[in-house]
């Protein structure tokens, strides 16, 4: 213990100073880590959720587009919206409130389509005006 003697209580005090010092840092360090790793996982649950959210909206898009295709192939003939083709009746309703210039998320909401329908729609009734 005669080496520890010589030093001075003042550089010692210091060096406990440090010593709980770097403590401290690798604490927050520790919970900083977990912090990020909680945000990781987070960020990938949001991933996978954004994920399977896209593949039902491609889904739907291509079950619309095929419907959209048939449409096409019919629209030289008359639809009978008396009660013919119970399917085309939102479509040729909605091309209808659109063509008044009523808003799509409301023909979306009147012809219980998707917004996408609606846009959809739209679009293609504004590619057929001159």
């Amino acid at each position: 213990m005669g080496a520890l003697a010589d030093v001075p209580a003042g550089v010692v005090i210091a060096l406990a100073a440090a010593v709980g010092v770097a403590i401290l840092a690798l604490l927050v360090a520790v919970m900083a880590v977990r912090q990020g790793n909680r945000a990781t996982q987070q960020s990938r649950q949001a991933l996978a959720r954004l994920e399977r959210e896209l593949a039902l909206l491609q889904s739907g898009a291509v079950g619309m587009g095929q419907r959209i295709m048939a449409m096409e192939s019919r629209k030289n003939t008359p639809v009978d919206t008396s009660g013919g083709d119970s399917r085309l009746k939102p479509y040729s309703e909605a091309s209808h409130l659109l063509s008044l210039g009523v808003d799509r998320d409301e023909v979306a909401n009147r012809c219980g389509l998707s917004r996408a329908e609606a846009s959809l729609l739209d679009a293609l009734r504004h590619k057929k005006q001159p």
